[in-house]
């Protein structure tokens, strides 16, 4: 195909927008919607996972030591920890420093009942252990306890088995949500390409009885399909910007939560956007448009 049909067939389908106006508004209304919710979710999800970084870098498992161990063999034990393939990080806190921050957390009337506690320390030496992967918390703790010189340890199974369930939920969701989304977009599209069609069917049968190829055909409906798309996607972008400028403030003070900067994901947030819509019209109009090019003769027959 000529370069020069490639620009008329392209400017055709911008007609096609402009001449089917009130069903691409509608059409475009429609896919906003679809992305904003989408966007919605992404947002939500990206600072949820955020949260719970946040919380699972505070969730540890505390290992206290036998206190036949002299702080030597405790390091090293501290050590064999940190070697076990679900910990992140193995932090040795010798006893002195374990009461030092012990007492730190009392007010200065209780600093002074437990000052005899500086001259007979009874706490053992210890390792703040914190975990890579929640889901494997159970056999974490399992080989933590199981370690040598390990006498007894304190851990957070409550609230590791809840982020990690949080975690899968909202993995799940969001899967069902965007596939559930781009289902009801391909239908929106599609219809949009129909009734231009429909609008435009004696034109196009006696462009194919004069002996148009069919890519001369499709090409102004998948351009019309595809600038839906994209201007649904722009028009997306700027929606969840204002949108999520206003939520910014209120989960700063009201949940005392620091939301991710959204200049850190809008380029990737509007190619997500912009993929879904190219990718709707593609499917959409060429599924339609091939479909009636399948059907022979020059006359227009219902879809």
């Amino acid at each position: 195909m000529k370069l020069r049909s490639v620009r008329y067939l392209t400017v055709e389908g911008l007609k096609n927008i402009w001449v089917n106006r009130l069903m691409s508004i509608a059409s475009i209304g429609v896919l906003v919607a679809c992305m904003l919710m989408m966007g919605v979710a992404i947002i939500l999800s990206l600072n949820v996972d955020k949260a719970l970084g946040q919380l699972e870098e505070q969730n540890v498992v505390m290992a206290y030591f036998e206190d036949t161990l002299s702080e030597e063999e405790a390091r090293a034990a501290c050590d064999q920890l940190a070697a076990i393939s679900n910990v992140a990080s193995a932090e040795f806190i010798p006893k002195d420093e374990g009461l030092e921050r012990q007492m730190a957390t009392m007010d200065e009337a209780q600093q002074q009942y437990f000052q005899w506690l500086e001259d007979d320390n009874p706490l053992p030496d210890a390792a703040r252990v914190t975990l890579s992967d929640l889901s494997l918390f159970d056999t974490t703790v399992e080989q933590i306890q199981n370690s040598p010189g390990v006498a007894s340890i304190n851990e957070s199974r409550d609230l590791a088995m809840t982020i990690s369930s949080i975690t899968n939920a909202l993995t799940i969701a969001g899967i069902g949500v965007i596939a559930l989304l781009l289902l009801i977009a391909l239908v929106i599209v599609a219809n949009t390409v129909r009734v231009t069609m429909y609008s435009r069917k004696l034109e196009i049968s006696i462009m194919k009885a004069v002996g148009a190829t069919n890519s001369f055909i499709r090409l102004p409906f998948v351009v019309e399909g595809v600038v839906l798309g994209i201007l649904s996607a722009g028009i997306t972008t700027g929606v969840v910007y204002l949108v999520y400028k206003a939520a910014m403030g209120i989960m700063q003070s009201a949940l005392a939560i620091q939301p991710i900067p959204f200049s850190q994901f809008a380029w990737p947030l509007f190619g997500v956007f912009a993929g879904m819509g190219i990718l709707t019209g593609l499917i959409s109009s060429i599924f339609m448009i091939s479909k009636y090019l399948r059907k022979e003769g020059s006359e227009f027959r219902a879809l």
